[in-house]
Order: C-alpha cells, then sequence, then structure tokens
C-alpha cells in the first residue's frame, strides 16, 4: 500500500496552511472577536485534513475508473435549456453580490427573496410572508443579537440616507 502525492494535494495542503494560520492568530483575540475565526476556522481544517487523506491515500478496490474530469455533465444539464438554467444561477447570485453592494445586507436580503418569489410566481401569501419574515429575522439574529455592523450599501450612503 503506496503512498500517492498528486499536484492538487499541494493546494489541498496550502488551504490547510492558511486556515491553520487563522485559527492560530485568532487564539489571541477576545472570545466575542475568535469565536467566527475559529468556526470556519476549525471546520474548513477538519474537511481539508479529510480531503487531503483522500487525495494521499490509494483508492480502494471497488471504485471504479475515473475519466480525469471532476463533474460529468447529464444531457439535461448541456442541453440549451440546462445551460439557460445555470446562467440564471449565476445572474440570480451576482445580482445578490450586487444588490449587497448598492444597498446593504438588511435591505437586499428581503428584496432578493421578493424578486425570487415574483419570479417564480410563487402564491400571494407565499410572496409577501418570506420577504417579511426574511426582513425580519436577518435584522433580529444579525443586527438585535448578534450586533453584526454590515456597512449600509453605496446608494444609501451617497444619498445620505445612513
Amino acid at each position: 500500500m503506496g503512498l500517492r502525492f498528486q499536484p492538487r494535494s499541494l493546494l489541498t495542503l496550502c488551504f490547510i496552511a492558511l486556515f491553520a494560520y487563522v485559527v492560530i492568530s485568532s487564539s489571541e483575540m477576545p472570545l466575542q472577536a475568535k469565536l467566527y475565526p475559529w468556526t470556519i476556522g476549525i471546520i474548513a481544517l477538519v474537511l481539508l485534513a479529510y480531503q487531503l487523506v483522500r487525495e494521499i491515500l490509494p483508492p480502494a478496490k471497488t471504485e471504479t475508473d475515473q475519466t480525469g474530469v471532476d463533474i460529468d455533465f447529464s444531457e439535461e444539464e448541456s442541453s440549451k435549456l440546462g445551460k439557460r438554467r445555470a446562467l440564471e444561477l449565476f445572474a440570480w447570485m451576482y445580482g445578490f453580490a450586487l444588490l449587497l453592494w448598492l444597498i446593504g445586507f438588511y435591505t437586499a436580503a428581503p428584496l432578493m427573496v421578493l424578486a425570487y418569489m415574483l419570479r417564480h410566481k410563487e402564491t400571494l401569501v407565499m410572496t409577501i410572508a418570506l420577504p417579511v419574515g426574511t426582513g425580519v429575522a436577518t435584522w433580529y439574529i444579525f443586527g438585535h443579537l448578534l450586533h453584526l455592523p454590515f456597512p449600509p450599501g453605496v446608494l444609501l450612503e451617497w444619498a445620505g440616507l445612513v
């Protein structure tokens, strides 16, 4: 049983070093400040260590030969409709990121949920309840309980509303 080192294992090792640095460097911080880096860092270290073990250890006898690509697309995914759905998904993600920058987190989250409900023609109750629930939950959890100072968004700053 021999170990095999793959070129992608070097990238995994770099990420392990990065997250180890985050966890170690945040250890001197007060508890409230180091809670986030420790949570993300420790979870990432565990998952990266598992990935490294999978990359280095030889495959089990039951595994089939891999084709050399990470993802195989089905016929549905490679069709014109599948490509359109993928483009729409990326548009939603980049649109949300743009909204976060333009109008801030507390406004963008419920607005994005509202736009999604309208796009997919949900019922009136769902179209109203989910954005309102998202707005209240977002404000209460992130603003009131966690006191996270999200930036207000450049348009709101330019307009002098914050």
